[in-house]
């Protein structure tokens, strides 16, 4: 289901912003705001959807060389890697149901992943 991007906010217990969205139905919720996401936006979360900021989707669906965020590291759970702010992952390589994953973790040294391609997360 689209939703509209409201407005970006501050969020005192976190590093990174979030992002007030409406759905076409009414409700709101709030999601990690990526950079270049802006007010009046849309984002989609589905299977085969665009790929651009906001938008989520399974892993396997996305072009190598996409840079994500707020992964999971359990089919369903939610987003846990890549979640604060100027964290970022990146898909470097495919193999069978899996996805390689980099993760680039600010000074620390940056490792890879191997994460199966129905894991979901955010352009």
């Amino acid at each position: 289901m689209p939703a509209t991007v409201e407005r970006l906010e501050y969020d005192p217990n976190r590093t990174a912003f979030i992002a007030l969205v409406k759905y076409t139905d009414g409700t709101q919720a709030y999601i990690l705001a990526p950079q270049r996401l802006a007010v009046g936006d849309t984002v989609i979360a589905g299977n085969y959807v665009d790929v651009k900021p906001g938008n989520v989707m399974p892993l396997g669906n996305m072009p190598i060389g996409t840079i994500i965020h707020n992964v999971e590291l359990k089919i369903g759970k939610g987003g846990q890697l890549a979640r604060s702010a100027g964290t970022y992952a990146q898909l470097v390589g495919r193999d069978h149901d899996y996805v390689i994953c980099s993760f680039e973790l600010g000074r620390a040294t940056p490792g890879s992943r191997p994460l199966h391609r129905d894991h979901r997360c955010g352009v």
